[in-house]
């Protein structure tokens, strides 16, 4: 069953039909149904949309998975006062923001303001990294509102347009393509890591090192704002699809939304697995200097774990479109989960190393297909901006409680057992949240199969 290709497949005609039927029924089919976009399954307008929302992921969403690495030095060196549950604030509050404007931007991009709301967002994000260049040490209040704030506002902005213009472009290909723009994220993950690490422990040092990363940021952006086109006839919102004799359809009202049970099964799940999903990353190398890993070694885990979820957002996507979404995404979850669990008993460099590449690659897998699952519960891509933006929501909120909670349980005493079963039981406990909606989309889909004779 693939659960993703029939997105934009409108209603076929019969070959045998005599060209009047064939415009009849077609002029019948925009006045009754909401419009389907044309898609050219990619071309070169959809593969530069995929190459200037990659671009827009490497800088944004790179630098703030990096956190981990400016984490270790805000605790060493720059807010030594300040208690690892403060400093984890700083990097929760940004992934909160990329997922919290989600509907509300998600509105705009249905309008038709995806290039406006993009260079709003850009121009947000490179300010405040500059600004973050300029804190002082010791001020927390200085680095949380650059850093925290406004690059996690920047990037909220941005991040469910630059995701959202992806799938207009394509339909066989749809999650490979919505993958390989979310290794973005990872590529960035990895060289900002390695850069930061260098520029923190190195001769440059805090402020410069910044500000080069925020001039390569500043290439990037302009880039990818001039890559970006949305589809010449796939990115209408519906109630600015021309119609002949109906009235324009609106956006469904967010109540309809949630009477699609596996849609709200779906972003409880984003919820509940976003509260741990981020614990290894941020915590990995403090957990492995902690267990006697020297320095040199640590520094490089967070980059290991960016460097391998590229696969995890690329073979899984690739497969989803060929097998079924949830098919792929439930065993990937789980197997996350587990993997969460298992950090405990890698202590040894050889372990902790293996680790982090199992890990990157599943939990890369549950961060790219989370919006083709949301996408193929329903085919009208037109009102995609509002689907993805209430999912988004929930993530959001997980993401900015989630990794504090567990930094509380590990405690100044570095009780690492409880933030791993932390992380491995929400992860493996959405996974089930995931079978529930699979079982109820397969019941709905085999009714809409047997109702359908009738219906014609």
């Amino acid at each position: 069953m693939n659960a993703v290709a029939p997105v934009l497949s409108s209603p076929a005609v019969s070959e045998k039909a005599p060209s009047s039927q064939v415009e009849e029924r077609s002029s019948t089919s925009e006045n009754t149904s909401s419009p389907q976009p044309v898609s050219l399954d990619g071309g070169l307008r959809g593969w530069c949309a995929v190459a200037g929302a990659w671009f827009i992921q490497f800088c944004m969403v790179g630098t703030v998975t990096s956190f981990g690495v400016t984490q270790t030095y805000y605790a060493q060196h720059f807010l030594t006062r300040y208690t690892l549950s403060d400093l984890s604030w700083i990097g929760t509050a940004p992934l909160f923001l990329e997922y919290f404007f989600g509907l509300s931007v998600g509105q705009l991009l249905d309008a038709g303001h995806f290039h406006w709301t993009v260079f709003v967002g850009t121009l947000v994000f490179l300010f405040s990294l500059f600004m973050l260049s300029l804190a002082r040490e010791g001020q927390y209040y200085q680095v949380f509102l650059a850093q925290g704030i406004g690059m996690g506002a920047g990037l909220g902005i941005c991040f469910l347009p630059t995701s959202g213009i992806v799938p207009n472009h394509f339909t066989r290909r749809r999650a490979l393509a919505m993958g390989i723009t979310t290794t973005g994220t990872s590529v960035g993950g990895f060289f900002f890591s390695v850069l930061f690490s260098h520029f923190l422990n190195g001769s440059i040092g805090f402020k410069w090192g910044i500000r080069i990363c925020a001039f390569i940021c500043l290439g990037c952006l302009i880039a990818a704002n001039l890559l970006m086109r949305t589809h010449p006839e796939g990115w209408i919102a519906p109630a600015q699809q021309p119609s002949e004799s109906s009235s324009p359809r609106k956006t469904p009202p967010i109540r309809a939304l949630f009477k699609n049970v596996s849609y709200v099964l779906t972003i409880t799940y984003g919820f509940v697995v976003c509260l741990g999903l981020w614990f290894p990353n941020f915590m990995v190398q403090l957990f492995a200097e902690s267990h006697g890993i020297s320095p040199g070694l640590s520094s490089w885990l967070l980059a290991i774990i960016n460097i391998s979820s590229i696969f995890g957002r690329i073979l899984p996507n690739w497969l989803a479109d060929r097998w079924g979404v949830f098919e792929v995404y439930m065993p990937c979850t789980a197997l996350a989960g587990v993997l969460a669990i298992l950090m405990l008993v890698c202590t040894h460099p050889a372990s902790i190393v293996v680790f982090c590449i199992l890990y990157g690659f599943f939990s890369g897998s549950v961060v790219s297909l989370y919006f083709p699952a949301v996408l193929c519960l329903d085919p009208n891509v037109g009102e995609s901006g509002v689907r993805l933006g209430l999912a988004c929501m929930p993530v959001g909120l997980a993401l900015l409680i989630g990794t504090p909670i567990a930094s509380t349980i590990v405690g100044t005493h570095n009780r690492w057992w409880a933030g791993c079963v932390f992380a491995g039981v929400t992860e493996i406990g959405s996974a089930g949240l995931l079978i529930i909606a699979y079982l109820n989309k397969r019941k709905l889909d085999a009714r809409t199969v047997a109702l359908k004779p009738d219906s014609d």
